[in-house]
């Protein structure tokens, strides 16, 4: 099954998993009846085992998670955020090639800011 690789998180364990996990995570919010949802988790999947040991992947369905999906303002799937020491690194909106996604986490992994073309979105609090 795609996205089999991911760690699925609810709101009962997103702190756990996410924001106090010790790695950078990358946390895709998607939806059942999302199209653009399936390639990026196809995406994801094949990134899970380049990245093992550097970077957490978890898929948060936005319509099981309301809350985690509300707090994050996650209003277009896919989205992808990527966590690190609690904190918004990256909010990704829509499908995203696996180039450019593996060109952001290598940036994120060395602590170089990455001058990727995606859509992206800023958070105010971030």
């Amino acid at each position: 099954m795609v996205g089999e690789m991911l760690t699925e998180v609810t709101e009962q364990n997103f702190d756990e998993e996410v924001l106090s996990y010790d790695l950078p995570t990358f946390a895709c919010f998607i939806t059942s009846w999302c199209g653009h949802c399936f390639p990026t988790c196809l995406v994801a999947d094949e990134l899970v085992n380049r990245y093992e040991g550097r970077i957490k992947f978890v898929r948060i369905d936005k319509e099981k998670a309301p809350e985690i999906s509300d707090e994050y303002h996650i209003t277009v799937v896919p989205s992808i955020i990527l966590f690190q020491n609690s904190r918004i690194k990256r909010k990704l909106l829509g499908y995203q090639k696996e180039g450019t996604l593996r060109d952001l986490l290598d940036a994120l992994l060395t602590g170089v800011e990455a001058p990727i073309n995606v859509s992206e979105e800023h958070d105010e609090e971030a």
